[in-house]
């Protein structure tokens, strides 16, 4: 891994495959670039594509200055991080919840910076909400997360490569991240969203109903949905398929 500093909080980077455009990867949830490295569709990209992998303040070998860890600030250090890598335009490929919630905010406050941004299993509001039907409530929330406040264990269900992501991000940074990744609203912020987005929703994640994913594309000004048949985690069985389909998007978009 390489660091480089961005502001004040050194972030640890490396890089993946060969050709344009590169494709900067941000991690779901508190996971790393190691968990990226894994991933068979960042793989499979891969084979055309330089692919930018980094972890966020608090996690993986970065910096870990503390709480709070807001999906603004990541924003921030992601465009710190490309300035200080002379990286003027790059495909951003938000994985999950959080990496997609970073990556709308950085187009939406850096739109030089991102080409064009794509948002894998995301949505614009985690948390349900009288006017928000399209969340988690809290017992979705308490059956995929558990009582984070009263434990000091990952997620249940956790992989061993997460249950590694939490010990090097540590519990309260983890803790933090998650909730601050449940408690994020940018629906009112995705009009400055300006760079074509296409919008992934796996027909088979628990955690984001499609309506969600709907809702994300249609309100953004360049916004596509496409539907795969792949449950939420990295996408195993519809791995090379859905590299396909991003590279026709990123074909479109030029």
């Amino acid at each position: 891994m390489n660091r480089a500093l961005a502001h004040d909080v050194g972030m640890a980077h490396t890089s993946v495959g060969e050709g344009e455009p590169p494709v900067v990867v941000i991690p779901q949830w508190f996971l790393s670039s190691r968990s990226m490295r894994a991933s068979a569709l960042v793989r499979s990209l891969a084979a055309r594509h330089r692919m930018l992998l980094y972890d966020r303040r608090g996690t993986g070998e970065s910096d870990k200055p503390g709480p709070p860890y807001s999906v603004g600030r990541d924003a921030r250090d992601l465009a710190a991080l490309l300035e200080t890598l002379d990286e003027p335009g790059v495909v951003v490929l938000g994985h999950g919840v959080r990496g997609s919630l970073v990556g709308l905010s950085l187009a939406g406050h850096f739109p030089e910076r991102v080409r064009a941004l794509i948002c894998l299993g995301g949505t614009p509001r985690w948390a349900a909400g009288p006017e928000w039907p399209y969340g988690i409530d809290e017992v979705g929330w308490s059956a995929a997360f558990g009582h984070l406040d009263a434990s000091d264990d990952p997620p249940p269900g956790a992989s061993i490569a997460m249950r590694e992501d939490w010990e090097a991000c540590g519990k309260e940074a983890a803790r933090d991240i998650l909730q601050r990744t449940r408690d994020e609203d940018l629906r009112h912020f995705l009009p400055k969203v300006t760079p074509p987005t296409l919008v992934i929703h796996m027909l088979g994640d628990r955690l984001v109903p499609f309506e969600a994913a709907r809702w994300l594309a249609e309100s953004l000004p360049h916004g596509v949905l496409e539907e795969f048949d792949a449950p939420r985690e990295v996408p195993f069985r519809a791995h090379q398929k859905l590299a396909e389909h991003i590279e026709e998007f990123l074909r479109v978009v030029g």
